[in-house]
């Protein structure tokens, strides 16, 4: 997206308030600084309207036992990976907060902000030190750094299936190194697992915090990459549980997930980080490493979700109705069916299994069903225990872990 008045003749109007000079592009109007951040706020003021009333205040017991009970505050948890939606999305948050306060209004919500860092190759110090002028921007919020190890623990996942399956030598990996290196050495598998352990360490601190809703930075632009990222993967099926909003199942609890940018392009929430006060620019430590025109990449050493936020960087320059409406085509789609109580999801990610549609998607690709002895095959210890470990998971997890 293009900032400079150099876009636009300096003598054109801002096509909305028809008032202000149009400096900026915003899907092919020419609009001014002011129209565009109002367009931006109002895109995620929408979204925060539609979540207050799916969350309400609690209702606080009084601790003498007599006499009625307070309301309490709404309380979410933000996922933030420094990048530039989560961010963009935290400031718009703190806008909202203040603009209630100076209409002499309580806050609307209390918020807690979590950082998930992988502790592989990242120390505790560095991850707080990314932290840092986060917390001296924003002293409202309560900011948490977690390491990714902490998914280990998690009862969430089916560790003795997962281990079988990468034929561990325990039924629990002994620590987040030798799962990881137990995984495919492919880029997408690593990448793929790693985004499961930090989607349920998300939900986990979610209900742990006594949160009403978990939100994430998912602009229009994430929501398309994820929509054929997640096909492509294998995990077409799980759609409309991981790019809607709406409740999800996480260890017998019901988490209510919100993606309040999902109407903003990624590249609107680029220029948004210049027009604010301080730009954010400085927070956000990858915003200037972007693809440059004419590199040559090696698309073997990229992940599928890499691949995709370079295909839709390109799509969005020059037509954003395309990916507004790839992510407005994936927002259609319904879960036709939940975990009913007492049952068990995918040993992994958690989705719903549906085994009927994972053996037609493995007929269309050719593939054997993974989790059945081989016929006329005689099978090792160790084949029949990777073999059992994968009739855990769904099809989509198989893949990943078999690479």
């Amino acid at each position: 997206m293009t900032s400079n008045t150099a876009a636009w003749s300096s003598t054109q109007l801002c096509t909305k308030c028809c008032t202000q000079e149009a400096t900026l592009d915003q899907r092919s109007h020419a609009v001014c600084v002011g129209c565009f951040t109002k367009f931006i706020n109002t895109k995620s003021v929408k979204q925060l309207g539609i979540l207050g009333k799916e969350t309400k205040p609690p209702i606080i017991p009084n601790p003498s036992g007599s006499g009625p009970p307070t309301i309490g505050i709404r309380r979410y948890l933000l996922g933030l990976s420094l990048g530039v939606s989560s961010t963009c999305l935290l400031q718009l948050l703190h806008e909202n907060c203040r603009f209630q306060l100076s209409k002499g209004r309580s806050a609307p919500f209390e918020l807690t902000v979590v950082h998930i860092y992988n502790d592989t190759f990242t120390t505790p110090s560095t991850a707080e030190s990314f932290l840092t002028p986060y917390k001296a921007r924003y002293p409202a919020f309560t900011f948490l750094s977690n390491p990714l190890s902490q998914s280990l623990i998690l009862p969430s996942i089916n560790w003795p299936s997962l281990s079988a399956s990468l034929s561990l030598p325990s039924s629990h990996p002994t620590s987040l190194r030798e799962f990881l290196t137990s995984l495919p050495p492919s880029q997408a598998s690593q990448s793929d697992i790693v985004n499961l352990l930090v989607r349920h360490l998300l939900l986990s601190l979610t209900i742990s915090t006594s949160s009403q809703a978990l939100l994430l930075g998912h602009s229009t632009t994430a929501i398309a990459e994820l929509t054929l990222s997640q096909t492509a993967k294998g995990r077409g099926f799980s759609l409309p549980w991981t790019i809607n909003d709406g409740l999800f199942t996480f260890s017998n609890q019901k988490v209510l997930v919100s993606h309040p940018l999902r109407d903003i392009l990624r590249k609107e929430l680029i220029e948004f980080t210049k027009l604010t006060y301080p730009p954010l620019e400085g927070l956000i430590p990858d915003l200037g490493q972007e693809k440059q025109e004419g590199q040559v990449l090696n698309y073997k050493d990229l992940s599928i979700e890499e691949v995709m936020t370079r295909y839709f960087a390109d799509v969005e320059k020059n037509y954003p109705s395309v990916v507004a409406n790839v992510a407005r085509t994936s927002a259609k789609l319904v879960r036709i069916f939940e975990i009913a109580e007492g049952q068990k999801g995918c040993g992994l990610c958690g989705m719903p299994m549906d085994g009927e549609g994972d053996e037609r998607w493995r007929g269309e690709l050719g593939e054997r069903d993974l989790g059945t002895k081989e016929e006329g095959k005689i099978e090792t210890e160790e084949e029949k225990k990777r073999r059992e470990g994968r009739r855990g998971l769904c099809y989509g997890c198989q893949r990943s872990t078999l690479g």
